[in-house]
């Protein structure tokens, strides 16, 4: 589509706000290129996360400032929300934006002259040169069971990361560099930052989960996200009136809160908010419960703090399933789309059932049976997880931010 029809399309005010982001994204380099004269600080680490303050990134920040590096390096975090992120009156930390469409002088200076840079997310170093003394350290967010979906476009990025975070040499490596679509070598086996939450308790999260569900058995369900409004956010499943997997109408959903009821087990769902706008989730029920994420930020719980206070996971072909494993707990895997999802985005791996150490569910009554179990503490699939876990975790010790601080030499 040329510009014209572009404009003909989207209007006058897209034309005006393309050309003043282009403009400020252009005034944010220069200015970036002009601090490249000023020495790199080898005590400042810039840090990024998909959801402020949270995820892998988070998690190793955390980590520094509980164990005073603080004291010693100086903390640059890139968020979406400035005004929020300074409420949290962190010391040795500042704030700049996210993104580079918006004029930032101070985000352009710290990316200029800071010795590491340790995202999980997005690259704020893709469009620039970086320095040859900077260190930049992707830990990306998960390894799934899902096919590479076109992998990384690298094509028109300057500056590539210098290394990647794997969970383990063995599947997690290598799903890794294909996604990423760089070399192996890069691949640094260290263990994600945000699993050490799963070998440590967390009062605050327990306490959260206790006023949820009691003293009921705890059931958490991430499901991949499914329909939505915006077809653009949705994967290609048929449409269904809870847009969930299994349980397809208000009706379901009923039947299922009275049996967790009888069985005195508490489902708390996680879904997208779009998903959750739906009507069927507007309903109050006694033993289905809804978390979002602004609800665990608001209480001080990052997200697996939460998880790891739970009894069991549901889930289809998401990576929190293989982050799960290390819990050993059991994990119900909902299949019921699995011929149509392999046809459509297709998996990692031929024999990825295999690789998913749990309940594969088909159908309604299979999905009771498999709660009916868990919540009997009968735990029928232990050996398998205990088979596939090294595939993806070479370590099971809760200490993966210190390996990685270790790994790039930052000392107290």
């Amino acid at each position: 589509m040329n510009i014209i029809a572009k404009i003909k399309k989207n209007g006058l005010v897209w034309l005006f706000n393309t050309l003043m982001n282009k403009v400020i994204v252009k005034c944010n380099t220069v200015v970036y290129y002009v601090c490249r004269l000023i020495p790199i600080n080898d005590k400042k680490v810039i840090f990024e996360s998909e959801g402020d303050l949270s995820d892998n990134s988070f998690a190793l920040y955390e980590y520094m400032l509980q164990h005073n590096y603080l004291d010693k390096y100086e903390v640059i975090w890139a968020v979406n929300n400035l005004k929020e992120a300074k409420l949290n009156n962190y010391p040795h930390t500042k704030f700049v934006n996210r993104f580079d469409n918006i004029l930032d002088i101070k985000r352009s200076f710290h990316l200029a002259t800071a010795k590491y840079f340790v995202y999980d997310h997005y690259n704020l170093m893709w469009y620039l040169k970086k320095r040859k003394e900077q260190i930049i350290l992707n830990l990306w967010h998960g390894v799934g069971y899902k096919a590479i979906k076109n992998g990384n476009d690298t094509a028109n990025i300057k500056t590539q990361f210098d290394y990647f975070d794997s969970l383990s040499d063995d599947i997690s490596l290598e799903f890794l560099k294909e996604f990423l679509n760089c070399s192996p070598q890069k691949g640094v086996v260290l263990g994600y930052p945000r699993l050490d939450y799963f070998f440590k308790q967390n009062l605050t999260a327990r306490k959260y989960i206790k006023k949820i569900a009691g003293n009921t058995k705890v059931l958490l369900w991430m499901p991949t996200f499914r329909q939505s409004i915006n077809p653009e956010l949705s994967e290609e499943y048929a449409d269904s009136e809870t847009g969930l997997p299994i349980v397809y109408t208000s009706k379901n959903i009923e039947e299922l809160n009275n049996y967790l009821h009888k069985k005195e087990v508490t489902l708390i769902l996680k879904m997208h908010h779009l998903q959750a706008e739906l009507n069927v989730f507007k309903k109050k029920y006694t033993n289905i419960k809804f978390i979002s994420d602004e609800e665990l930020r608001d209480n001080n719980i990052q997200l697996y703090q939460f998880v790891a206070e739970t009894d069991a996971l549901i889930t289809d072909y998401s990576s929190i399933a293989i982050d799960y494993l290390l819990l050993d707990k059991p994990i119900i895997f909902t299949l019921d789309d699995y011929d149509d999802y392999k046809k459509s985005r297709g998996f990692y791996k031929d024999n990825i059932k295999e690789l998913m150490p749990g309940y594969h569910i088909y159908n309604y009554d299979e999905f009771i049976k498999a709660i009916s179990e868990v919540s009997s503490e009968r735990d029928v699939y232990s050996e398998e997880r205990y088979k596939v876990l090294p595939m993806y975790h070479k370590f099971r010790d809760g200490n993966s931010s210190r390996r990685v601080l270790e790994f790039l030499n930052i000392e107290r």
